[in-house]
């Protein structure tokens, strides 16, 4: 389970995922992505080709989520030492 965030990024390279979908699949797959952002366990799917398809995506919001993480610390750091230069 992700930590709960507010947004998350889709990228364009989803669509070839998206359209090997119907209409009802692609909207229990997204409810799935927006019910992993926002830090909540997924449902089980009702098909596993929707299952191999969140799968991906996932591993790509892990990812996103760390880096992002990652340039947190990396300001977080930044504002530190800033503030202590100026002795603050």
């Amino acid at each position: 389970m992700m930590e709960k965030k507010k947004s998350f990024i889709i990228y364009t390279d989803y669509k070839d995922l998206f359209d090997s979908l119907d209409v009802p699949e692609a909207g229990e797959l997204i409810r799935a992505m927006l019910s992993y952002a926002a830090g909540e366990e997924t449902a089980e799917f009702s098909d596993r080709h929707i299952k191999a398809c969140f799968s991906i995506i996932k591993k790509q919001m892990d990812r996103d989520s760390e880096k992002y993480a990652q340039v947190c610390r990396k300001r977080s750091e930044a504002a530190k030492k800033g503030a202590k230069e100026k002795g603050i």
